[in-house]
């Protein structure tokens, strides 16, 4: 990714274009197999084989590009030089399983009350829920791996960083939960890697990244080969070629303000789209399960594009939301002091948690 830099300095939060192709890919892939394929389908066009096909190559692609986009950001948020023990646990790991605790109580109420079926986790009893708040499965791991992550990183700085990518990938053996810390943990250890894959790759690198992702995908089919794993082993293997496709696609408009606010928002997108999709299965999904061919065919080309135009929009707001609250804080703490307010980070979701 050539404009990596640059970006990252300017963009602290989301700081390259991978956070917004990783976000809206991710977000893409999670409403065509939770909503889009729940749909009862009349018409005979194959229209849903399509998005179907679309949103698994979207999810691998997706995952990693995000995590590791994120990843390269803890570094700086979660880890500035000289910070203490008892600063990173109280200024970024605890607000951060606070806000884990906090929102993933919120996601379970709106699932419980309008979709319960909706991620296919039981959370009926106490310990079903204690385990989701200890050991959280990936989709409802996000602020939780966010919160260890610089501590796993702290804790193994002195092994290579490939070993301590294997035992975590192999952890997840175990539990599903470490998923996101290893591609969070590749961000933060490999900058260097991720934007020499940018910087130096061409079209000429596409065969064998592109064969190295097939293979590493391929594991996915393989009916006997962990789940959990064959998503981590999938997602590696994919990451290159990924981040090559990123560094050869993007386009001029990748450093618009809508793009950026899109990046800066990606957390957010990611934490809205459970809720979101749980209240518009409520009004929607029975409804378009019983219409008649002449609504189905449009539906079925540009639902996914509609549902993720307004999941990414409410994130957006949201993140505005939280920016806004900021400055009003700021303000508030400053105005006694006839201080100028702090600059905002551009990255409000983590850099609330970092002041």
């Amino acid at each position: 990714m050539s404009h990596a830099r640059p970006i990252a300095q300017n963009h602290p939060m989301m700081q390259s274009r991978s956070a917004v192709a990783g976000v809206v890919a991710v977000v893409t892939a999670y409403v065509v197999a939770r909503h889009y394929l729940q749909v009862e389908w009349v018409i005979d066009a194959p229209v849903p084989v399509v998005w179907w096909v679309l949103g698994a190559m979207l999810g691998v692609l997706g995952m990693p590009l995000l995590l590791t986009a994120i990843g390269r950001d803890v570094v700086r948020l979660a880890e500035p030089e000289g910070r203490s023990w008892g600063r990173l646990l109280l200024r970024w790991v605890l607000p951060l399983l606070v806000a884990h605790v906090a929102w993933l109580g919120l996601t379970l109420a709106v699932l419980r009350r309008f979709n319960p079926g909706l991620t296919g986790i039981p959370a009926r009893t106490i310990p079903e829920i204690g385990s989701l708040v200890l050991l959280p499965p990936p989709e409802l791991s996000l602020l939780w791996s966010l919160a260890l992550v610089p501590v796993v990183a702290r804790l193994t700085r002195r092994l290579p960083a490939g070993v301590v990518v294997v035992a975590l990938a192999a952890l997840t053996l175990l539990t599903p939960a470490p998923t996101f810390l290893v591609f969070l943990l590749v961000g933060m250890r490999f900058v260097a890697a991720i934007d020499q894959v940018g910087e130096t790759a061409s079209w000429r690198d596409l065969a064998p990244y592109g064969a190295v992702a097939l293979v590493g995908a391929a594991v996915l089919a393989v009916p006997r080969f962990p789940d959990t794993l064959a998503v981590t082993v999938a997602g590696l293997a994919v990451l290159p070629f990924a981040l090559l496709l990123v560094a050869k696609l993007g386009g001029a408009r990748s450093g618009s303000r809508g793009f950026v606010r899109v990046g800066n928002a990606a957390v957010a997108i990611f934490l809205v789209q459970i809720p979101f999709l749980a209240l518009f299965d409520k009004v929607v999904l029975e409804r378009l399960g019983k219409a008649g061919p002449g609504l189905q065919y449009p539906a079925a080309v540009v639902e996914p594009l509609v549902i993720v135009a307004a999941i990414v929009v409410c994130g957006v707001v949201a993140t505005g939301l939280v920016r806004l609250g900021q400055l009003l804080v700021g303000r508030r703490r400053h105005r006694g002091a006839n201080q100028a307010p702090p600059a905002l980070d551009r990255s409000p979701v983590l850099a609330e948690v970092d002041r």
